[in-house]
């Protein structure tokens, strides 16, 4: 480039010589995860829009996932043009734009994850173990992350562009005097990228499992509880104590409350978690890779020995565009609401076999019917208690039916030291009075 010495320029999109073969098999790759990806992530976001009791907090970050996915795989056309090409031909705009949005649907993916990881940790290890959040501020929130993400890499859009002479794609950082802004970009934009979003997916999650870890164990130890084995079934002949309910100020063991809220988020979080594990394994091979361009480029102008290649940019890209099928996947095999929600969107409801319900929305430990006894051991003799359990709406109760007192609190005061829960309807909840 005139008036800054020899400059070395990275492909990126495009790679010379006679390599139809290995073109042709990227393509026939990048056409299969284009098509899968895009049908995928419309599905998971017709589920959030289509049905309202989907649209919680979790949910609506899920959906902002699924926008991101099918942002970023938008970008596979013109890789996959540009692979059957050794020169670039999709102009200087397409050149700017493709890297664009590449680097901010990436920043927005992480990030997304991120605060999901952060909602969870509050709800299961936060007392009072509740989330601050809203769907209108989740939203939000995601728009803020867009807003972000597009002013933080908007460099990039100036600084790719179409090089007129060598017809290819490429990454031209401007040379000031005394300014390194390659450096000054690269690394900020490597760690608040990938660094420090990871750095806060792996300290919530793990807190969570310690917080779950913690839980079983009180369950195991515990003499007023029911032991769960793992696999869903529990010891019925444990006695619950009635005054951990009714007077929850009193806590002498896991309480029954805490025992109902963390049961209701195991499903949930193994599925985030499995989700953000190979999130970042996906996204790890092309960090790398644009780090390792940063420093390909820093070699001295009579080092021509390169040792990176386009085809390792596209291979990594191709990594971080599977990423994109990884959400619908994971929430079609392992969701159980999912799977009610896509049974429903693609097959109608003669053939749904669970209410399409968000699984932080259900009530995940509903009491059954028993002749379990409920006993008070702390000495509260003589006094009336009170057993207070919530309805919960199922999937076809309409709206004038939800208005009324079939999905709202009711208690009843029984007196004497003992009280069951056979009066509890099946789908009663129980809560704390």
């Amino acid at each position: 480039v005139r008036g800054w010495g020899t400059r070395y320029f990275f492909t990126f999109y495009s790679e010379f010589g006679d390599r139809h073969g290995a073109a042709g098999v990227e393509v026939a790759i990048l056409t299969t995860v284009f098509i899968t990806s895009v049908v995928a992530n419309i599905s998971i976001a017709a589920a959030v829009l289509r049905y309202r009791e989907m649209r919680t907090v979790t949910n609506c970050f899920l959906l902002n996932l699924a926008v991101a996915d099918c942002l970023f795989v938008m970008g596979v056309p013109a890789v996959a043009l540009a692979r059957v090409s050794p020169q670039w031909r999709l102009g200087d705009l397409v050149c700017r734009l493709l890297p664009y949005s590449q680097f901010v649907c990436g920043f927005v993916l992480l990030w997304t994850l991120t605060l999901i990881s952060m909602d969870r940790h509050r709800c299961i290890v936060v007392p009072p173990y509740r989330s601050r959040l809203t769907p209108k501020l989740a939203a939000l929130l995601t728009v803020a992350t867009w807003a972000l993400a597009a002013v933080l890499f908007l460099p990039v859009a100036f600084w790719f562009g179409e090089h007129p002479s060598l017809e290819i794609c490429t990454l031209v950082f401007p040379r000031y005097d005394g300014i390194n802004l390659s450096l000054c970009f690269t690394i900020p934009a490597i760690f608040f990228t990938c660094i420090l979003p990871m750095s806060l997916l792996v300290y919530h999650y793990q807190r969570i499992f310690d917080k779950l870890l913690e839980t079983r164990k009180r369950w195991v130890t515990s003499n007023g509880y029911a032991v769960n084995d793992g696999k869903g079934k529990e010891d019925a002949s444990r006695k619950i104590s009635l005054q951990q309910i009714v007077y929850p100020a009193r806590h002498t063991s896991l309480t029954h409350h805490e025992e109902l809220r963390l049961n209701k988020h195991v499903k949930v979080v193994r599925v985030l978690l499995l989700n953000v594990l190979v999130v970042l394994i996906m996204w790890l091979p092309i960090t790398v890779v644009m780090f390792l361009i940063y420093v390909d480029g820093r070699r001295p102008t009579e080092d021509t020995e390169f040792f990176l290649r386009s085809h390792y940019f596209i291979w990594a890209l191709l990594v971080a565009y599977s990423n994109t099928l990884v959400n619908p996947l994971l929430y079609g095999l392992l969701s159980e609401n999912f799977r009610a929600c896509f049974s429903r969107l693609w097959f109608g409801s003669k053939r749904r076999k669970y209410a399409c319900k968000s699984a932080l929305t259900q009530d995940a430990s509903r009491v059954q019917k028993s002749s379990q006894q409920i006993e008070d051991t702390q000495g509260h003799t003589g006094r009336k208690h009170r057993l207070c359990y919530h309805l919960s709406c199922s999937d076809n109760t309409n709206d004038r039916q939800k208005s009324n007192a079939q999905c709202s609190r009711h208690c009843h005061s029984y007196p004497g030291s003992t009280v069951t829960i056979a009066d509890a309807p099946s789908t009663a909840t129980i809560l704390k009075s």
